[in-house]
Formats: C-alpha cells, structure tokens, sequence
C-alpha cells in the first residue's frame, strides 16, 4: 500500500463478533486495509458476560480501558485484577484468564502484534 497518512471510523468499517450478542470489535486500522503491520480495534462488551479468554500464540496485544470495568483471574496463578478506565493491560503470544464484564459493560482500545484483520478472532 501507498505510504501516507489514513483516517478510520468505527461506522466505515466492518463490525467483527467476537461472541454474537456479547462482544464486538471494529478493526480500526490493519494489514489489509491500510498496510499496517499492527491492527488497532476498539472492541465492546455487554454488562455481565463472562468469558476465558486465551492467547492465539501469535499475536501480542495491548488493551486500554476507554470505559467500564471488569475483573480478570489469571488462570494458573489466580491472580486478580480489576480493569477499569484508565488501565492499559500487556497479553503476550500465550495467556489465558477468565474476564468477568461489570455491570457498565466495557470498551477498550486493542493492538494487536501482527494485524489482525476484519473476521479475526
């Protein structure tokens, strides 16, 4: 792709279920669409939904918490954390972690190491 500068809104591009009903993301910026090597997603959840969530041992990602709040339990460890606005989290190639949705619901800023693409788990 051409190098120059490129704007995305979440309204333009498709919208990617994660769990139908439950989670979603808009794929903001990747690979395919601008040339990119990471992707950057802002991704949705609905209050009150409990998921385990594993790694894919191929991207890494990074989440930012715009708005919401969730507890998280790493599995394993046990180890707990409560993820609220403000709060950047690291997700190497390989995790896995229960996360436990408030009651406000959730929506955190994604990146992901390589892109992940429109459809992508």
């Amino acid at each position: 792709m051409e190098e120059k500068i490129q704007w995305s809104r979440q309204e333009d591009v498709p919208l990617t279920w994660v769990h139908p009903g439950k989670e979603f993301s808009h794929r903001l910026i990747t690979k395919k669409q601008n040339g990119s090597s990471l992707s950057f997603h802002i991704t949705t959840y609905m209050p009150n939904f409990e998921v385990m969530v594993e790694g894919n041992g191929v991207n890494e990602v990074i989440l930012y918490c715009l708005h919401g709040w969730s507890r998280q339990i790493v599995e394993g460890t046990g180890e707990e954390h409560i993820f609220k606005q403000g709060d950047a989290m690291y997700l190497p190639k390989n995790y896995r972690y229960k996360h436990i949705i408030g009651e406000a619901g959730l929506i955190v800023a994604v990146a992901a190491n390589p892109s992940k693409e429109h459809g992508d788990m």
